[in-house]
């Protein structure tokens, strides 16, 4: 919690007095867990988020709890991005412009992660997950068609415009991303309650070989869950998280410093 506090002195104004660049989306979330005994646990989890970028994800976990206050866990998400069509330049203004059309890709992600948590004055739970994270991004190829105004003249010496046209095959190399995530959470835990509110804070530190730490993006959430039985619980949850550096995250429209503002709307069903 200690790390949260310092980092928060220095981060926070920053944020606070930087320039950005909004995106806003919902991402829906369909979970299933299966208690094996009273250690053991295996889940499935599919999400889309509708934003700048969509992107589709399923995935595929294992968690061990070592006691009541400490479990471990890893797992493994197929995702498929879709960047959304491109044009830069405007015909109606420009002597020259060009289009992308939308694409997609996978990425694989790969987890392995520890959470600590404590309930205190038997209201209140606090957690802190720490996550390892590893992301490769095949090699992706994707055209572009750039368009150049041509003047030519008919036989009168009148100008006659039209456009040409070159299509280009461009190359989004294969990028391996690892990143140490780091969450606090507080959340309401109370005997006979139905609704469970929550707030957390996450910080993502990109992990470079023979480079420091840099903080890639930073995630806060708010929200609450609603058990509608004990196999059956939803959630609402408004989330914010600032984009510092992360080429998957980022819209095409800006190479920096971009906000996602996000309602979450998610389903879980244990048995």
């Amino acid at each position: 919690m200690k790390k949260f506090l310092l980092i928060a002195v220095f981060l926070v104004p920053a944020m606070l007095h930087a320039q950005w660049t909004d995106e806003y989306g919902t991402w829906l979330e369909l979970g299933a867990k299966k208690n094996l005994g009273t250690r053991w646990s295996i889940g499935l989890e599919a999400e889309y988020r509708a934003q700048e970028n969509s992107r589709w994800a399923l995935g595929v976990d294992a968690g061990y709890k070592l006691n009541k206050y400490i479990k471990f866990g890893a797992g493994y998400t197929l995702i498929y991005n879709r960047k959304k069509a491109k044009q830069n330049g405007d015909p109606a203004v420009d002597d020259e412009y060009s289009i992308r059309p939308a694409y997609a890709y996978p990425r694989h992600r790969f987890i392995v992660e520890a959470t600590a948590d404590k309930r205190f004055w038997k209201w209140l739970r606090i957690s802190l997950r720490e996550r390892y994270q590893l992301t490769y991004r095949p090699e992706k190829n994707y055209e572009k068609t750039e368009y150049n105004k041509v003047i030519d003249f008919d036989e009168d010496w009148n100008p006659i415009e039209s456009w040409e046209e070159t299509v280009e095959l461009k190359t989004k190399a294969a990028l391996t991303t690892q990143l140490l995530r780091s969450r606090l959470k507080l959340e309401v835990d109370k005997k006979r309650w139905d609704f469970s509110p929550f707030v957390s804070a996450e910080l993502c530190n990109s992990v470079r070989v023979g480079d420091h730490m840099n903080i890639d993006k930073v995630r806060t959430a708010i929200g609450t869950g609603y058990k509608i039985n004990k196999n059956h619980e939803v959630s609402l949850a408004y989330i914010l998280t600032f984009v510092f550096n992360d080429d998957d995250e980022l819209s095409d429209k800006i190479t920096y410093n971009n906000r996602i503002h996000a309602v979450s709307i998610g389903y879980n069903y244990k048995f």
